[in-house]
């Protein structure tokens, strides 16, 4: 399965959508629909769900079930591109949440494990059990978590090392694990749990 979200960006020049099918990762002109370049080995026979993350000329990708995550250089232009492998390693893998880039490492849940990857060498920078397995939104300068067990964390940026500076559980929380995502907007943060949403004021 596929449950990734497409990305359109510009890559060596030329607009594309990239998608993380349930096959491979891949570049589509937005201008014809032309295949641009593909990539198979970060795909895994169950799903795939994190987004891809774009940066300059190169896409980051990952995957859980066993799998792994990869660096793309993508060359060429329009008449031809390819993806070339700047690593692959399992050092991030990401389940149903997707990493953040944030000034040069990537902050995701390697499985249940949040970790600090550095983006241009895929070299771990620090681990933590945090919240436990879950997912994560960046904002001002710090991750909000929440795992799938309805724990929320707040923790610092930085890729010295894990710095919490807060958690809470979630009131009258299903007991069925969540994979929704945390999102801030407008001084709210917004968390969901199962059938039930919740918003906290956090603009003091």
């Amino acid at each position: 399965a596929g449950y990734s979200s497409a990305v359109v960006a510009t890559l060596a020049g030329v607009r594309q959508a990239v998608f993380f099918t349930g096959e491979r990762v891949l570049g589509i002109d937005v201008k014809n629909g032309n295949l641009l370049w593909h990539y198979r080995r970060e795909s895994n026979r169950t799903a795939n769900v994190a987004t891809p993350i774009v940066s300059g000329n190169f896409v980051f990708v990952s995957s859980d079930y066993g799998t792994g995550c990869a660096l793309l250089q993508i060359e060429g232009d329009a008449s031809g591109m390819s993806a070339r492998e700047v690593y692959f390693t399992r050092n991030m893998k990401n389940h149903h949440s997707s990493s953040v880039l944030v000034d040069e490492t990537l902050y995701g849940f390697n499985g249940g494990i949040l970790t600090a990857l550095d983006f241009r060498t895929g070299e771990v920078r620090w681990k933590d059990r945090s919240v436990g397995k879950g997912s994560l939104v960046y904002a001002d300068g710090h991750l909000y978590l929440l795992s799938e067990n309805g724990i929320a964390g707040l923790a610092e940026v930085s890729p010295a090392g894990y710095r919490e500076k807060g958690r809470f559980e979630l009131p009258q929380r299903s007991r069925r694990p969540s994979w929704s995502h945390p999102v801030v907007s407008d001084g709210k943060l917004y968390l969901r749990d199962q059938d039930r949403l919740f918003k906290f004021d956090i603009s003091r």
